[in-house]
């Protein structure tokens, strides 16, 4: 079976996801000292539409919201829900997770527990 530019991934008994459904949403990720930073870019979501869950091996990052669409649909990319789990690679510690959401960019900020060298006797 042959798969164009609209769809990439089929699973059994669903649709096949289009492109902007498997990349969305986009991410950065960066490191400073102690803290990863994962920013997503999520225009036309709001901070009550979005969810994050701390798992042991990462962060699943998953919203909903509403298009709000007049009239009849030709044409779509925008999302109306998207679900993204990030794997972090390092332990880090759960209860220091802060997230912060500004112009449509959800910052994630996560602390990597503290790694400690083990005396040899």
């Amino acid at each position: 079976m042959q798969i164009g530019i609209e769809g990439v991934v089929k699973k059994a008994g669903q649709r096949i996801k289009t492109i902007s459904e498997v990349f969305y949403p986009p991410i950065d990720i960066s490191e400073e000292g102690e803290e990863i930073h994962i920013y997503l870019d999520l225009p036309g979501f709001k901070k009550e539409d979005v969810k994050i869950l701390s798992t042991k091996t990462g962060l699943k990052v998953s919203g909903s919201r509403k298009k709000n669409i007049k009239g009849k649909l030709v044409y779509e990319e925008r999302v109306e829900e998207f679900s993204k789990f990030i794997r972090i690679s390092s332990e880090f510690d759960s209860d220091s997770i802060k997230a912060s959401m500004d112009d449509g960019v959800l910052d994630i900020v996560v602390r990597r527990k503290e790694v400690k060298t083990v005396p040899i006797s």
